[in-house]
C-alpha cells in the first residue's frame, strides 16, 4: 500500500479553503474607523512582513489609545492581515488602537519563523506605537484560531527566557495585560484539523503539523517540546512568572471546540485567571469556528467580542 504524504494532504486542505474563501460574500463594514495600511515592520519588502494599523475615526492622536494586538488564523498555513480587517476596524471603533500583523506561513518556514516574524513587529511596536497612539501600557494580545495559540505562546515567551532563548527572540520592555483566543488551536500535539485521533488521516496530519513546526532541524529543533500551551504554561511558571489574565470564546458548534475543552483543563490545572464566554449547540449552528471573527456584526458576536473588550478593561 502507498504511504499517504500527509503533509500534502495539509497543504491541499488549506490551499482549498483558500480557493473557497475567495468566493465568501463580503460582510458588513463597521462604521466609526480609519486605518494605515500594509505598513512594514522589516524593510524587506515580503509581502508577509507588513501590518495594519486601526484607529477610531475620529481619533487625533493627541491622547494614547488602549492597544489590541491581533495575529490572524488560518491553520498557521493560510490568510492574510486584510482577511479579518472588519474585525479589527470593529474593535478600533470601539475606542482601541488596533495593530494586526502578517507573518510567514508553515509552507515557508517553521514555527521559530512565525514567532521570530510576530517579535519583529512587537518591537516595531515597542519603537513607534506610543508615537502612533498606542498606549503600550495596556495591552491586548489577541488570536483566533490558529493565532489563538500564537497570541497565548506569545504571552508565555514574553515571560520565560528559556523560551526566548529556544526561538532565539528578545523580549519587549511592555507588559501583556490580558490575552484573548477565539475558537483557539493552542494544544498542538492534538491537532486532529481534518478528523480525529481514531483514524489514520486524523493521526497523520497531526504528525504533519509538528514536522511542519520543527522544520528542518526535526527533532533536534530547540523549541522542540515547546510549543503547545500546556509544555509553555509549564516553562513559565518554572521561573516563577504570573501568565496574565486569558479570556477565551468559543462555541460547541464549532468544529475544534474539543480544543477550547483542552485549554479550559489546562488553565485549571495551572492554577491561571480566565474566563470563558462558550455559547451553546442550542444557541444555534450558525455559531462556526472563528464565527466572531468572520462576522462581527451578528449580535453573538457583538456580545462576545464586547465581553471580551470590558474584560481587558477590567485589567488594565
Amino acid at each position: 500500500m502507498e504511504e499517504k504524504d500527509y503533509k500534502k494532504i495539509l497543504v491541499d486542505f488549506w490551499e482549498t479553503i483558500e480557493e473557497n474563501s475567495k468566493n465568501k460574500n463580503e460582510t458588513v463594514k463597521p462604521e466609526g474607523w480609519r486605518m494605515e495600511k500594509h505598513v512594514p515592520y522589516i524593510m524587506d519588502y515580503n509581502v508577509d512582513h507588513m501590518m495594519n494599523l486601526y484607529y477610531p475615526k475620529d481619533f487625533t492622536g493627541e491622547e494614547k489609545l488602549p492597544t489590541i494586538i491581533n495575529i490572524h488564523g488560518g491553520g498557521w498555513m493560510f490568510s492574510h492581515i486584510d482577511d479579518s480587517e472588519n474585525y479589527m476596524a470593529f474593535l478600533a471603533s470601539e475606542g482601541f488602537a488596533v495593530m494586526g500583523m502578517g507573518y510567514r506561513l508553515l509552507q515557508t518556514g517553521d514555527l521559530q519563523c512565525i514567532v521570530s516574524d510576530i517579535f519583529e513587529s512587537l518591537h516595531w511596536l515597542e519603537k513607534y506605537g506610543s508615537k502612533r497612539g498606542f498606549d503600550l501600557n495596556r495591552v491586548l494580545i489577541t488570536g483566533d484560531s490558529a493565532g489563538g495559540h500564537l497570541a497565548l505562546l506569545t504571552a508565555c515567551i514574553m515571560q520565560s527566557r528559556k523560551l526566548q532563548e529556544a526561538y532565539n527572540v528578545e523580549p519587549v520592555s511592555f507588559k501583556i495585560s490580558t490575552v484573548s483566543a477565539s475558537c483557539p488551536c493552542p494544544l498542538t500535539d492534538k491537532l486532529y484539523i481534518l478528523e480525529d485521533d481514531k483514524t489514520d488521516i486524523g493521526r497523520g496530519t497531526a504528525e504533519a503539523y509538528n514536522e511542519f513546526f520543527l522544520g528542518e532541524q526535526g527533532k533536534n529543533a530547540p523549541w522542540n517540546g515547546h510549543m503547545s500551551f500546556d509544555d509553555t504554561i509549564k516553562d513559565v511558571k518554572a521561573e516563577g512568572n504570573v501568565f496574565p489574565p486569558v479570556f477565551i470564546i468559543g462555541s460547541e458548534n464549532e468544529s475544534l471546540n474539543f480544543q477550547t475543552k483542552l485549554l479550559k483543563e489546562v488553565m485549571e490545572e495551572n492554577g491561571l485567571k480566565y474566563e470563558v464566554l462558550e455559547w451553546k449547540k442550542d444557541d444555534g449552528v450558525h455559531l462556526y469556528h472563528v464565527f466572531n471573527i468572520e462576522h462581527w456584526e451578528w449580535y453573538e458576536s457583538l456580545l462576545s467580542n464586547r465581553t471580551m473588550l470590558e474584560y481587558f478593561r477590567s485589567n488594565f
